[in-house]
């Protein structure tokens, strides 16, 4: 889910249903004959009625303005990593399935039906009849197929690592293994047949992801309800794709996303009706319907991590005595928790979101100063170094992440121990591409899971993950996710749960808060738009309720 660029905001009713378990097949009482597809658009029903009222005739529906951060987008769903990015592929591309906007669980989009094996290693899915690239062409099991095995052949590629699922994917993806080895094949031009290691019935959640999108070979050819337009700088233009299987039911002709941090210029055009929906900044006083603020907490933990040593750059001069467990958890006990957790809405004890099933982990919430000078003495003494010896430890964190008097909390928290802190900021927009050639020791990050499960965390140090940016790898830590994936429901979050307590023994994580969203955005004027854990839009569902402002003649800068 990942070096992403997140938003701000609190509200808790999510931790119940995020938790609701794998893809629901499940008929009503008196329903019992309907397939999935039927009874979801049985679900849907009313709320699609309801809706119909709402909306405004379709020449009021030409465009739809988005106002977000400065970010360059990244165009390929395999590569990116960021929730920004996400909003934008979302409209571009589609896979097999995707999340519900409303409940965040797996539903039908290029799939329109699967079926399991008895020994539930083998998944046969049917592609619907009526899917088409934007240049026309028929979208078949050999296009999914071609596009995850250009996802699990490109080293950039973050999450194809969760493909490992499947077998041969893993040789395949480290270059051990041949293409025509990995356990997906086009058995029919609509069937694709997935052959797993061990059975994984989360598979569903996983490939709602962007990353596993069906994707083409010409990277202008899209899958989703909208194609790319028109690109500047500051500036993406979405419309309509005329072969999306599901067109008659997209109202936006167009959707423009438009670039800018300037908070008070976002606001001005937010209520003169110029735009739509701001994801940005905004001066949130001077904004005329405070209503349209919405504020809702995401599936996410922000946190600092430690990099050992084989991630950082060549030639880094930074120490390598953090690569070793006694001397991160020193440092972990004498961090000031308490006062660092009260910056936050929602502070954060462990790294993973506290999900319905999941055990109760015990995360870190206190200093103990004694105990850290106790903890440096011995790993001093372990490992042959001075006591005396001054020990230097570079964090890299967002501009603005810690107030100075904070950074000076932090530096003095660490001194008795003979850790002399460093404290680097980069600002948000370009953060997360200096991490890579940073020597930094400790790095910031915050992370939104991209699928309602506890392996949206864990897989992030996971040994042989694509997502592991810290280089720690654990066996004990690894065989747990490894026997988990063939557990049952329970006894899978049990094994998880076992997992995060190997995790924070070894001092690798600090847990500081539980993301939060802000958009700005009136729901009595736009439909479509629900809140969610992910904070993730699908641009397909919207439309427009009410007419707005005429904003033809204005120009963003």
């Amino acid at each position: 889910m990942s070096k992403k660029i997140k938003k701000t905001a609190a509200i808790f009713f999510f931790a119940a249903f995020i938790l609701t378990s794998s893809f629901a097949q499940e008929n009503p009482e008196g329903h019992e004959e309907l397939t999935p597809e039927e009874l979801l658009e049985l679900e849907n029903a009313e709320e699609k009625k309801e809706a119909e009222k709402d909306r405004l005739p379709q020449e009021l529906q030409q465009n739809f303005i988005i106002v977000e951060g400065v970010r360059v987008h990244e165009l390929n769903p395999q590569v990116t990593n960021y929730s920004s990015d996400s909003q934008l592929l979302n409209g571009l591309f589609e896979g097999l399935f995707t999340t519900s906007p409303v409940t965040l669980e797996p539903q039908y989009a290029i799939a329109k039906d699967f079926k399991i094996s008895r020994d539930k290693k083998r998944w046969t899915i049917t592609l619907r009849d009526d899917v088409y690239f934007s240049n026309g062409e028929k979208i078949t099991a050999e296009s999914v197929r071609d596009s995850w095995l250009r996802l699990l052949a490109n080293p950039n590629a973050s999450y194809s690592s969760l493909l490992d699922i499947v077998r041969g994917a893993e040789a395949f993806r480290t270059g051990r293994g041949n293409y025509d080895e990995v356990g997906i094949y086009a058995t029919a031009e609509n069937v694709l047949s997935v052959y797993l290691n061990s059975p994984a019935n989360y598979l569903p959640r996983i490939l709602c992801h962007t990353a596993f999108s069906v994707t083409h070979s010409d990277p202008t050819v899209f899958s989703g309800a909208y194609e790319l337009e028109f690109v500047t700088e500051r500036k993406y233009i979405l419309k309509k794709n005329p072969y999306y299987w599901d067109r008659n039911n997209v109202t936006l002709e167009r959707i423009t996303f438009v670039q800018s941090e300037n908070a008070d210029e976002n606001t001005w055009y937010y209520n003169t009706g110029a735009v739509d929906w701001v994801t940005t900044i905004v001066n949130q006083q001077q904004l005329l319907d405070p209503k349209a603020i919405q504020i809702n907490a995401n599936f996410g933990t922000g946190f600092l991590y430690f990099r050992l040593t084989d991630k950082k750059p060549a030639g880094s001069t930074s120490s390598n005595l953090w690569d070793y467990p006694e001397f991160r958890n020193a440092v972990l006990e004498a961090f000031p928790w308490d006062t660092m957790h009260k910056k936050y809405l929602i502070p954060a004890t462990t790294l993973v979101y506290p999900l319905s099933g999941y055990p109760q982990i015990d995360g870190f919430d206190y200093t103990d100063a004694i105990e850290a000078s106790l903890k440096m003495k011995d790993a001093r003494q372990k490992y042959g170094v001075a006591q005396e010896e001054i020990i230097p430890l570079v964090m890299h964190v967002f501009e603005n992440e810690f107030s100075e008097e904070d950074e000076k909390l932090l530096r003095q928290s660490l001194e008795p121990l003979g850790v002399e802190l460093t404290i680097k900021t980069t600002p948000s927009y370009l953060y997360y591409a200096t991490i890579a050639s940073s020597d930094a020791d400790i790095v910031a990050t915050s992370w939104i899971g991209d699928f309602a499960d506890p392996l949206a965390f864990l897989e992030l140090f996971h040994g042989g993950s694509t997502m592991n940016d810290s280089g720690w790898k654990d066996e004990a830590f690894d065989g747990l996710l490894e026997k988990a994936a063939t557990a049952s429901d329970t006894e899978r979050m049990n094994l998880l749960g076992q997992a995060e307590n190997i995790l924070l023994d070894s001092g690798m994580v600090l847990p500081l808060y539980r993301s939060v969203s802000s958009n700005v955005i009136d729901l009595t004027e736009v439909g479509g738009w629900y809140t969610n854990a992910f904070d993730i839009h699908p641009l397909k569902y919207l439309y427009k309720k009410q007419p707005k402002f005429n904003s033809e003649n204005i120009v963003m800068r």
